[in-house]
């Protein structure tokens, strides 16, 4: 997003602003508040007289209409959802970025209250999946963790020990057990999970991981999980936004 010219970026910031409004619409419990504040802030940070026309924009503005015709989300979504929330709050964070960078000191409050919002948000809603995932890996046998392990270490020389160490590297290891009992390569999806985007700044880098693993379960065996009522965001469409801080 830092990186897109003027047009670009007004259609980014308007389709997120979008998506986030539709999830204020359909998203029920401790989550919607926040994010309907989200959604209030973030309309400020996509202010702009540049006239937007975009296909990421129109993709971005589909995805929203989809999670309003959905109706209201159900903790089945949780995982789907939260995954959103945190390509949102991504948005959020580099649409403040580049308004620093360009001295609109309002609209950067904005965007970053919007990202404070959606992050309570993403942790309500996260809590039940992520929790889930951390009971499937208590019960995984040792031979499988130390292979899991190793695939961690021989994807992600330099990242390793860090993910390693963090306490919830149980719930990537739970997911990459599950890629392998559903018969992917977890090498090769590991591999393709982290070419992504960077991870450096992510707060944790092991959930950064099981979110983008999720997205590509649904797009490489959607007969053996539970689709999601909308089709999730693919990460090319924020693929022109700058690193953003430590996050989550």
């Amino acid at each position: 997003m830092e990186s897109g010219n003027d047009r670009t970026t007004a259609a980014h910031l308007i389709g997120v602003g979008e998506v986030i409004g539709a999830l204020a619409q359909t998203t029920h419990g401790a989550a919607r508040n926040e994010l309907q504040e989200a959604a209030r802030h973030f309309e400020r940070a996509a202010q702009s007289r540049i006239r937007a026309e975009n296909e990421q924009m129109y993709s971005l503005r589909r995805t929203a209409r989809q999670i309003i015709h959905s109706g209201p989300t159900s903790s089945a979504d949780g995982a789907g959802t939260a995954l959103l929330l945190d390509l949102m709050m991504l948005a959020a964070v580099a649409a403040a970025h580049r308004h620093t960078a360009r001295g609109h000191i309002q609209q950067a409050e904005a965007a970053l209250r919007a990202a404070r919002h959606l992050r309570a948000a993403y942790q309500a809603t996260a809590a039940a999946p992520l929790a889930a995932l951390r009971a499937h890996s208590e019960r995984l046998p040792s031979a499988n963790r130390q292979r899991h392990t190793i695939t961690i270490r021989t994807v992600l020389p330099h990242l390793a020990d860090r993910l390693l160490t963090e306490p919830g590297w149980g719930r990537l290891a739970a997911v990459l057990d599950q890629a392998e009992r559903a018969g992917h390569d977890t090498t090769a999806l590991l591999a393709k999970a982290a070419g992504q985007r960077e991870l450096d700044s992510a707060e944790s880098v092991g959930d950064t991981l099981v979110w983008r693993l999720h997205h590509l379960g649904y797009i490489t065996v959607p007969s053996r999980r539970v689709k999601p009522k909308w089709a999730p965001v693919h990460p090319v469409l924020l693929r022109n936004e700058a690193a953003p801080p430590r996050r989550r």
